[in-house]
C-alpha cells in the first residue's frame, strides 16, 4: 500500500539544477517556539503602546527626533504582521482590537500589567480565550556618511563608460524595541512577556549627501520595516509555522537508467511511479554510488507522500548499504522531523469543553 500524502509535509516544486541533481522544495510545518494552552483558540491582538501622556510623548519624539505619529504607525505595522503571520498557521482565530489602550510608547520597560478586570472585559467583548498584547514600542533611525570614491557611468551607448568620482556613501540603521504578552486569563497567568531588539541596515552612494539621502529608505517605511520583522519573530514564536526546505534528487549516473526516468516522474508529480521505477532499479547490479543515490532518492518520494518512518530507513540504507555519508545525515534529519511533526500535531490539537 502506498503512502497518503501527509499535511505537515507537501511536495511543492522541482526547480533546481545541478550537474547530476535536482533541488525538491518542500513545504512543512515546524514547531512554535513555546507552546500555548490547547484551549487558547481565539486570540485578541491588542495595541497598548498608545501615550500615558501626549504632552510627554511629543517632548520625548523631539529629543528622539522620532515623532510620535511616526512611531504608531511602525507599532501599527508590527502588530499587522503578527496578525497576517497567524492566519498563515491553522493555530488561532485571531481577532484584532479595535481600541488602542494607554502603554509604552517611547517605553524601554514594561509597564504594569492590564489588571484581570480589564483583561476578562476584553476576552468577553470579543469572545476570546486570550489576549496577545503590543505592550510597549520604541525605534530609532540613525544615519551616518562618508566620503568614498564611487564608480560613475558617464556617456550612453556605445559610448558608455564607468569612472571613478568623490562621492557619498551613507548608512541608515533602524532599530525597534518592541515588548509582547500573553495574558491567559484560565490561569490568571501572564503566560508569556518578551521582548524583540530588531535592526536592519541600508546604504546608497552618490556625489553628493544630497543625492545620497533622497536614495536611502526614510525613516518611516525604514521603521515600520524593523517592526514587521520583530512581529514576524513573535508570531513564529507561538504558532506552528510552514517552512520551505530543499531536498536532493537524483537523476545520475546514467549507468542505471531508473535514476533519470524516476526523476522524470517524479518533477511531473507521479511519485508512487517514480518510486517504484527506484525500486526495479535497484534490483540491478549497482555500483555504491548508484545504489546509494537509488536509496536516496527512494527516502525523498517516501518523505514527499509523507511516510517519514519509511524516508528515515531508506536514507539509512543509502548509508549503511553503501556508505553514502548524505544518507546518515538525511536520516538524522528526518528523525528530526519526526520528533517536530509530533510537537505540532501537540501544538494544533483542539480542546472541546
Amino acid at each position: 500500500m502506498k503512502p497518503r500524502i501527509n499535511l505537515f509535509i507537501l511536495f511543492t516544486a522541482v526547480m533546481l539544477h545541478t550537474s547530476c541533481s535536482k533541488t525538491v522544495t518542500l513545504n512543512r510545518m515546524v514547531p512554535a517556539e513555546i507552546s500555548v494552552p490547547t484551549y487558547v483558540q481565539r486570540l485578541l491582538l491588542v495595541d497598548r503602546t498608545a501615550p500615558q501622556n501626549e504632552g510627554l510623548a511629543i517632548i520625548e519624539g523631539i529629543l528622539t527626533g522620532e515623532a510620535p505619529f511616526e512611531v504608531k504607525n511602525a507599532a501599527e505595522a508590527t502588530l499587522t504582521t503578527v496578525q497576517q503571520e497567524l492566519n498563515t498557521s491553522p493555530r488561532y482565530e485571531v481577532i484584532r482590537a479595535r481600541e488602542r489602550l494607554r502603554g509604552g510608547l517611547f517605553a524601554q520597560t514594561f509597564p504594569s500589567p492590564l489588571t484581570w478586570e480589564q483583561v476578562d472585559n476584553l476576552c468577553t467583548q470579543y469572545g476570546v480565550d486570550a489576549l496577545l498584547v503590543l505592550e510597549k514600542f520604541s525605534s530609532d533611525f540613525v544615519v551616518t556618511d562618508k566620503r568614498k570614491i564611487i564608480k560613475k557611468t558617464v556617456g550612453t551607448g556605445r559610448d558608455a563608460r564607468e569612472i571613478e568620482v568623490e562621492g557619498v556613501y551613507m548608512e541608515g540603521v533602524a532599530s525597534v524595541s518592541a515588548g509582547f504578552r500573553l495574558y491567559d486569563p484560565e490561569t490568571r497567568n501572564i503566560f508569556d512577556q518578551v521582548n524583540y531588539d530588531k535592526t536592519n541596515l541600508w546604504s546608497a552612494e552618490a556625489e553628493t549627501r544630497t543625492q545620497a539621502a533622497a536614495m536611502l529608505i526614510d525613516k518611516v517605511r525604514a521603521s515600520q520595516h524593523v517592526g514587521r520583522m520583530a512581529g514576524a519573530s513573535y508570531a513564529h514564536r507561538i504558532a506552528p509555522m510552514s517552512v520551505s526546505i530543499g531536498r536532493t534528487m537524483y537523476e545520475k549516473p546514467k549507468s542505471n537508467p531508473a535514476l533519470a526516468k524516476g526523476s522524470r516522474l517524479a518533477q511531473v508529480g507521479q511519485w508512487e511511479e517514480a518510486m517504484d521505477t527506484w525500486q526495479l532499479g535497484l534490483i540491478q547490479n549497482n555500483d555504491s554510488k548508484t545504489g546509494a543515490r537509488l536509496c536516496y532518492n527512494l527516502a525523498l518520494g517516501y518523505e514527499v507522500m509523507g511516510d517519514l518512518e519509511e524516508a528515515k530507513f531508506w536514507a539509512g540504507k543509502a548509508f549503511t548499504d553503501y556508505g553514502y555519508k548524505k544518507g546518515r545525515t538525511y536520516a538524522q534529519e528526518i528523525s528530526r522531523r519526526i520528533r517536530q511533526e509530533e510537537i505540532v500535531r501537540e501544538q494544533l490539537a483542539r480542546e472541546y469543553n
